[in-house]
């Protein structure tokens, strides 16, 4: 098992090591595998290919261990650490959202809705956080919900890769908290509001 677990880092950080020096539309599993000096089957042993392996870099180093522990108290700090970890890979974070194009984003936004639908059930399911404006949210409004929070956090977490890094991700962090938590109150009256107009 930890043979295993140190061949998928070592690929992994012949992909990190390859984007330092061309895009990683210009990659292929043969570099990748030729830089850590395996063979394409080991590689697809692992991985299905280099997308495989680049949801699975985003996973491990990125969202595993910024959001762990995320709660609906501490998220913003969870993403100001993840961040903090993408501004530590700058090559690599700016390589792969740039060339890696649609694919990229996709990720960003399955990884994103799946935890922010996680954390609304969290919220509902606890009466002292729920209150009578997320009692009046149903699922299909609560994955709406979800999505349209996912597209706001992966479009500034993109744009911010894009333009360089240059603003602070503590910053960066303290905004969408404070955005996040007005929207949240305005969907929930709106969905209340409907609710009652119904009843």
């Amino acid at each position: 098992m930890a043979d295993a677990a140190q061949t998928k880092r070592a690929i992994a950080d012949s992909l990190k090591a390859l984007s330092k020096e061309k895009p990683f539309d210009k990659i292929s599993v043969g570099d990748i595998a030729a830089y850590c000096n395996v063979n394409r089957q080991t590689f697809y042993y692992h991985f299905q290919d280099k997308y495989d392996l680049l949801t699975w870099i985003y996973y491990e180093d990125y969202y595993e261990p910024s959001l762990k522990e995320l709660s609906f108290d501490n998220w913003d700090t969870c993403v100001e650490r993840m961040l903090v970890l993408l501004s530590e890979d700058r090559a690599f974070a700016v390589n792969t959202i740039k060339h890696a194009g649609e694919d990229m984003i996709r990720i960003f936004l399955k990884d994103t809705e799946n935890i922010l639908g996680s954390a609304i059930d969290i919220i509902k399911n606890d009466p002292e956080l729920s209150g009578r404006y997320m009692n009046a949210v149903d699922k299909e409004e609560q994955q709406f919900i979800a999505r349209f929070f996912a597209y706001g956090i992966c479009g500034i977490i993109v744009e911010w890769v894009q333009s360089g890094m240059k603003e602070d991700p503590g910053k960066i962090a303290t905004k969408m908290r404070i955005l996040m938590e007005s929207i949240k109150q305005i969907a929930f009256r709106r969905v209340l509001s409907e609710k009652n107009d119904k009843d």
